[in-house]
This record gives C-alpha cells, sequence and structure tokens, in this order.
C-alpha cells in the first residue's frame, strides 16, 4: 500500500467520522439543552452519581474485545457470536451484582433514592455490553455514518419518552429511565444494521476458544480502560459524596461542557485511527509521519477550542443549560486551559491500539491514573471545586508529556522531539493561554 493511498484512505475515514460524531453530538447537545431546563442541578448530580458506577461496572463485560476485534485481520462466525454471548452473559451477571451492591451505594452517599435507580441503571449495562459486537462489526468496515443515525435515532427517542414517563413518574425516574431506553434502542439499531457488515449480525455462540486470539490484546486494552476509568471518575465519586449533589451537578456539567471541543475533534476522529492505520503499522516512519501531521493540525484546532470556551465561557453556559446554572462558568474557565492538551491526548490510544502495542497504553494508563488519583484526592483535600480544577490541569499536563515521552521512545523512529517538534507553536500556544487565566 503506498503512501498516498494510505492518507487518503485515512482523510476519507476521519470525514466520515467527523460527519457521523457531528451529528450525534449535535442530537445530544440538543438533548442536553432541553433537559437541562426541565431538571435541576441537584437531580443531575443525583443521576450521575449513579451512571459513573453504571459505566464501571459496563467495562467488566468489554474487557476491551471490541478493539481487540477490529484489530483482527478476519472476524470468523464463531469467534464473533463466542464474543457475542460472552460479553451479553457478563453483562447480565454485573447487572445483577450492580443492583445487588446498590444499597452499600446508598449508604455511602447517605441517600436511599440510589438503591432504586439502580435497578434501570443496572439492566442498561445489559444493552450496553451486548452491543459491543455489533458496533465493532461497524467500525470495523468504518460505516461511521451507520453508527451515527443509529446513535442519534436512540437518542431522539430516549428524549422523548423522559416527557411520556414525566406525566405518571417522578422527575428522577424520568431521567434515569432515559438512559435505559436509549441503551435498549442502540443496541437493537446497531445489531439490525450490523447484518450488512461481512461479519454480521451477532448470535449466540459457545466455542469460547475462538476467542484466545483476542486475550492478548484484550488484556492490556481492559486493564488500560480500567485505570482510564478510575482516573477519570474518582472526581465525581468524591464531590458526590463529600460536597453534595448540587455541587457535583455543577462540575458535572463544566466537565461535560469542556469535553465538547474533544468530541468535536478527537472524539470525533480517532473511531478512524485504529481500522486505518493497523494496515501499516509494520511500517514505522509512514506511521509516524501521519501520526506527526494529524497532532500538528488538531492541537493547532485545540488551541483554538481551549481559547474560545473561555472567552465565551458566560455565554455558553447561558445558551446551552440557563441561567440556573451560572455555577459553572468559573470552573469551565479553569478546564478550559486542558482542551489544547486533552484535544491531542485523547487521541494517542487510537495510535497505540492501530500499532498493536496495548501494552504500552496499559503502562501510559497506569502512570496517568496514578497523576490523576493524586489531584483529584489534592483538590477534595483543598475544598473547593476550583481548586480540585486547577489540580486536574496540572495533572494533564504531566500526563500529556509523558504519554507522547512513552510513544516517541518505543514506536516512533524520530523518538520523542519529533513530536514536541511538530507541536511547538500548539505548545507555546498553551502555555501563553494558560499564563493569561491564570493572570485573570
Amino acid at each position: 500500500m503506498t503512501e498516498n493511498s494510505t492518507g487518503r484512505k485515512l482523510s476519507n475515514a476521519l470525514l466520515n467520522s467527523l460527519a457521523g460524531r457531528y451529528t450525534v453530538y449535535g442530537v445530544q447537545l440538543l438533548s442536553m439543552m432541553v433537559l437541562a431546563r426541565v431538571f435541576t442541578p441537584e437531580i443531575f448530580g443525583l443521576v450521575a452519581v449513579i451512571q459513573v458506577f453504571a459505566i464501571f461496572f459496563t467495562l467488566f463485560s468489554e474487557m476491551g474485545l471490541g478493539p481487540a476485534l477490529i484489530n483482527e485481520k478476519k472476524i470468523s462466525r464463531d469467534m464473533r457470536d463466542s464474543v457475542f454471548t460472552i460479553t451479553l452473559l457478563l453483562g447480565t451477571g454485573i447487572c445483577s451484582i450492580f443492583i445487588f451492591l446498590s444499597p452499600y451505594i446508598s449508604i455511602y452517599y447517605e441517600n436511599p433514592i440510589y438503591t432504586f435507580i439502580s435497578i434501570p441503571i443496572g439492566i442498561s449495562v445489559i444493552f450496553n455490553s451486548a452491543l459491543i459486537v455489533p458496533l465493532a462489526s461497524l467500525q470495523k468496515e468504518r460505516k461511521f455514518i451507520v453508527i451515527a443515525r443509529s446513535e442519534s435515532l436512540a437518542e431522539i427517542i430516549s428524549l422523548g419518552s423522559v416527557f411520556v414517563f414525566l406525566k405518571f413518574l417522578e422527575p428522577i425516574w424520568s431521567l434515569t429511565l432515559k438512559y435505559l431506553v436509549s441503551s435498549l434502542f442502540k443496541f437493537s439499531i446497531l445489531w439490525f444494521e450490523s447484518r450488512k457488515t461481512e461479519t454480521g449480525s451477532a448470535r449466540l455462540g459457545f466455542a469460547f476458544s475462538n476467542i484466545n486470539p483476542l486475550l492478548g490484546f484484550s488484556f492490556y486494552q481492559a486493564g488500560f480502560n480500567f485505570l482510564n476509568f478510575f482516573s477519570r471518575n474518582l472526581d465525581n465519586v468524591l464531590v458526590g459524596k463529600y460536597f453534595g449533589a448540587v455541587s457535583l451537578g455543577i462540575y458535572d456539567k463544566a466537565y461535560q461542557l469542556m469535553r465538547y471541543p474533544l468530541m468535536l475533534l478527537t472524539f470525533a476522529m480517532t473511531p478512524a485511527i485504529q481500522p486505518v492505520l493497523t494496515e501499516i503499522k509494520s511500517n514505522k516512519i509512514e506511521f509516524e509521519r501521519l501520526h506527526n501531521k494529524f497532532v500538528k493540525y488538531i492541537s493547532l484546532l485545540g488551541v483554538v477550542g481551549g481559547v474560545s470556551i473561555f472567552l465565551l465561557s458566560d455565554y455558553i453556559v447561558l445558551f446551552l443549560l440557563g441561567d440556573q446554572w451560572d455555577g459553572v462558568v468559573p470552573l469551565l474557565e479553569i478546564l478550559s486551559i486542558t482542551i489544547p492538551i486533552q484535544v491531542v491526548l485523547s487521541s494517542s490510544g487510537g495510535f497505540y491500539q492501530a500499532a498493536g502495542r496495548t501494552d504500552l497504553l496499559f503502562k501510559c494508563g497506569l502512570f496517568s491514573s496514578l497523576v490523576n488519583v493524586s489531584a483529584i484526592f489534592t483538590g477534595i483535600f483543598l475544598n473547593s471545586l476550583e481548586s480540585l480544577s486547577w489540580c486536574l490541569v496540572v495533572s494533564f499536563s504531566i500526563n500529556f508529556f509523558q504519554c507522547y515521552y512513552l510513544m516517541g521512545r518505543k514506536l516512533f523512529p524520530g523518538g520523542y522531539l519529533s513530536i514536541i517538534k511538530s507541536m511547538y507553536i500548539s505548545i507555546i500556544g498553551t502555555v501563553l493561554f494558560s499564563i493569561y487565566v491564570v493572570a485573570n
């Protein structure tokens, strides 16, 4: 495969991924705008707590098998069905464990409501686990528009269900049931669409020995997923415990708004990285060239995004959330500093996966987790959401340089400095931006 053909294939995949993800993000943004005006910060905070635990339990059923399937050149029917069955069984078992443990979550947060809202959220774990194989089948063939259409439709249906539930149930139940409806329809639509792929629609199968080729890749991927999730969500767990549901609702929304530039840039592109670059992972020079070209431009966009969020934070919060969320503004201003850093850092996983080096991804995640956890505990100890936000700025900065030092040393012939040189304008811009925020 020539350099030009690989570049074109990656460019086309990135454009399709961008078009698909922007459609989903647009629908999700409108959904958030509507829900923010219907529900209070306290209700969002209560649901945010239980969502953290639900996503954590879902990781146990995923076990890194989705990226492992994408990394396979050929997926046999037995492998497909065996992975589907395992994820379904794990999802069902973990749902039961989650619901069984929900009273202890209520005790920890001193609120009995968690015992009850854990039930529909727990059931959603089953469907989120079952969609892993259909989603991987579509991602492997770069059918990003189909994925986007499916996820957008599921979001619209679940949003509509909220207003039906509000006629009969309390607000907390209406918002909680939305996540169950969304996961149910997302799985159903993706499973139906996957029949058009070469892999086909998954069914029950019990030839579990067929998953052995996936285990080496998935083991490190799963380890990274757990570490990354724990370090990225511990703040929500502790804020909900020590600062209360209202503070968690405000902090969660600030973090969510900060992530939108990441979603529009990195998260929209990374699904396209692994399926394409896996094909040239043995050509390290070309692999490095495409990586450095990618991070050069995306880092510049990250600086623009971060500065824009900082300057327009008042208007963004008022327009998207309404005046009851004004406490989000100062947190969003601080967190905007991390946008240029995270835009690049969040793309690194796709390149580690494409190179088949999830072992390095795991090492990177282990270091990052230790730094993030230390930052979160420091922020909680300092007893303010602003302090916590500043601690996260420091931790993401440290993790950025560690991640790319490891990548440059282990993956690229040009080493660490070749990556830094490709982003030097963005790094200088981020430093100047940080100084400005601190001074103001």
